[in-house]
C-alpha cells in the first residue's frame, strides 16, 4: 500500500460535475500525476503564480528596453559630438598655417567656430520645413550640452 504524503493545511471541499471527475481521472493517468489533490496543487500554483511570473518578465523587458534606449541615446551623443568636432576641425584645418605660430592656429580655430555657428544654424533654419522632429531633438541635444559647459 503506496503511503500518502502529509501535507499541512486544511482540507478543502470543492464540488465538481461528473464531466469534470472523468476529465480529471484520465488527465491524471495521462500525466502520470499521482493524485487528483496533486493536480488542484499545480492547477492553482500554475494560475496563481502565471500572472507574478507574466509581470516579472515584463518589468525585465522593460528594463532591457531601457538600457537599450540609454545606450542609443549614448551612441547618439557621441555620433552628435564627434561630426561637430570633426567639421570644426576641418574648418579649422589649414596646412599653410605655420603651427609654431600661436596666435594664427587660435584665429584659425576661432574664424572655425564662427564659420561652423553659421553653418549650424543655417542647418536649423533648413529644418524648419521638415518633421518638427528633428528640431526638438537637435535643441534639445544643444541644449543639454549648453548645460553641460556651464
Amino acid at each position: 500500500m503506496k503511503k500518502s504524503k502529509r501535507l499541512d493545511g486544511k482540507k478543502k471541499l470543492v464540488t465538481l460535475t461528473s464531466r469534470m471527475e472523468a476529465d480529471i481521472r484520465s488527465f491524471c493517468r495521462d500525466k502520470g500525476i499521482e493524485s487528483e489533490s496533486e493536480l488542484v496543487r499545480q492547477a492553482i500554483g500554475k494560475y496563481i503564480y502565471a500572472d507574478y511570473k507574466d509581470e516579472t518578465l515584463k518589468l525585465q523587458g522593460i528594463k532591457q528596453t531601457q538600457e537599450t534606449l540609454a545606450e542609443l541615446k549614448d551612441m547618439v551623443d557621441i555620433t552628435f559630438k564627434y561630426i561637430r568636432l570633426m567639421h570644426i576641425n576641418i574648418l579649422a584645418y589649414h596646412p599653410e598655417i605655420d603651427t609654431r605660430d600661436e596666435q594664427l592656429v587660435n584665429a584659425a580655430f576661432a574664424s572655425a567656430n564662427n564659420r561652423h555657428d553659421k553653418f549650424f544654424n543655417t542647418f536649423q533654419n533648413s529644418l524648419k520645413n521638415d518633421p518638427p522632429f528633428f528640431e526638438r531633438l537637435l535643441h534639445k541635444y544643444y541644449s543639454e550640452e549648453k548645460i553641460e559647459q556651464s
